[in-house]
């Protein structure tokens, strides 16, 4: 977060709007959001012979896949929704979805809630959304009809209502506005006036300095003075000497750019996207990439993901359909981009006996197969009751008898 004032860069922080044209902000909400709208958002059912969960495209899995995943609103795609879900919740603190249901108590439209808030009165949420005729409020809406994305770090410990994350960095940079203010400040004069003044000896007696030379108070005021007026003005005239001998910055003075650096560093921290994925460390190499890629996805994509599936579910499922149906956030489209992962992750499963060849080619839009349906597995992994069925002697040869040429003993 450089460039500008102190000043400015902390007016920024405060508002989300601001906050998103220093480019690190930007970069670490756009990455998070689109991650998160990315990934589609599927209604599973528990398949009853095999006993997994299963995309459910009949009936009210179909109409409810259609909803989260293409088209929660006559406005808006299933991405957009949840891109700006993930926007709500960094930027303001918490994201709101109003379902709108139909007679039957099933959900017709998802509609993004552009503000809203929970009434500990009465249990309920009054809450704006935009639909295709204009803003609509709404007060006291039941939870039931309500999905809350609230940011994990909540105010005061209460269990409702989430905190920005653009406020923990406005009030975090605020702690250290004096250091950094003096840091600016120290830069744009040069520094703290740092050297050595021979004076003239050629003053006259008759001038103010007797024989040339000051007594030591003189000199300790003067030397204050010139601290003073070389900090607070760019050009000054040193009277009464013959020559200035500058000296470099201090230790602390030449750590200006670094305690400025660290504000990058803050956002990587607040955001939970490692530097390589910010673009801020340019002689990166690739590991360095995918390592903060494993980083994002598992420190923060992943709770993300988790928080997101468990606030859907019990709006959507609820007991009632508590395990024989589930929400899933599909995470398949982020390796997409990545054929070389994607190719290691299908071998695993394949050698691994996950995953037949055709479900594999099925998952690439790839015809089937010829014998492709039959799960195959390394022949260095067996069962212990498969290796003692493979070690166990013919019936009718003793089993000190040597296997004959050609034969496995």
């Amino acid at each position: 977060m450089q460039g500008g004032s102190f000043e400015e860069r902390i007016v920024r922080v405060r508002d989300p709007q601001k906050a998103l044209s220093v480019s690190a902000v930007y970069r670490a909400t756009e990455l998070r959001a689109n991650t998160m709208a990315q990934m589609p958002v599927q209604y599973q059912k528990k398949d009853e012979v095999g006993g997994n969960f299963t995309p459910w495209m009949m009936g009210l899995g179909k109409r409810m896949n259609y909803l989260l995943q293409e088209e929660p609103n006559p406005i808006m795609s299933g991405p957009a929704l949840w891109q700006q879900v993930a926007l709500n919740r960094m930027m303001e603190g918490n994201g709101f979805v109003y379902i709108e249901r139909d007679v039957f108590g099933d959900p017709m439209h998802f509609w993004l809630a552009e503000c809203g808030g929970y009434n500990y009165g009465n249990d309920t949420y009054s809450i704006t959304y935009m639909t295709n005729y204009g803003p609509i409020m709404k007060d006291d809406v039941s939870p039931q009809d309500v999905m809350h994305f609230a940011n994990t770090i909540r105010y005061g410990g209460g269990i409702i209502y989430g905190k920005a994350i653009i406020k923990f960095a406005a009030e975090t940079l605020s702690l250290i506005k004096t250091n950094n203010q003096l840091s600016l400040e120290t830069a744009a004069k040069g520094g703290r006036v740092k050297g050595f003044i021979s004076e003239d000896k050629a003053q006259s007696p008759q001038g103010t300095y007797a024989s040339g030379r000051f007594n030591q108070g003189e000199v300790s005021k003067y030397e204050q003075e010139i601290n003073r007026k070389v900090y607070d003005l760019d050009i000054n005239v040193l009277q009464n000497f013959e020559k200035f001998q500058g000296l470099s910055l201090t230790a602390t003075d030449m750590q200006m750019v670094e305690q400025l650096n660290l504000s990058l560093d803050d956002v990587a921290r607040f955001w939970g996207v490692p530097r390589p994925l910010l673009m801020l460390d340019t002689n990166s190499h690739y590991n360095d990439y995918a390592n903060a890629t494993m980083e994002f996805m598992s420190r923060t994509i992943g709770p993300d993901k988790t928080f997101m599936e468990k606030e859907i579910a019990r709006k959507l499922l609820g007991l009632k359909y508590y395990g024989v149906r589930k929400i899933h956030i599909c995470e398949k489209p982020l390796l997409a981009m990545d054929p070389e992962r994607q190719a290691k992750v299908d071998k695993m499963y394949l050698e691994a006996g996950v995953k037949t060849v055709n479900e594999l080619r099925g998952e690439h839009d790839m015809p089937a197969v010829e014998n492709g349906d039959e799960p195959m597995a390394s022949a260095n992994l067996l069962t212990l009751k498969a290796l003692l069925a493979k070690s166990a002697p013919e019936p009718g040869r003793p089993t000190n008898e040597p296997a004959k040429e050609g034969e496995e003993k």
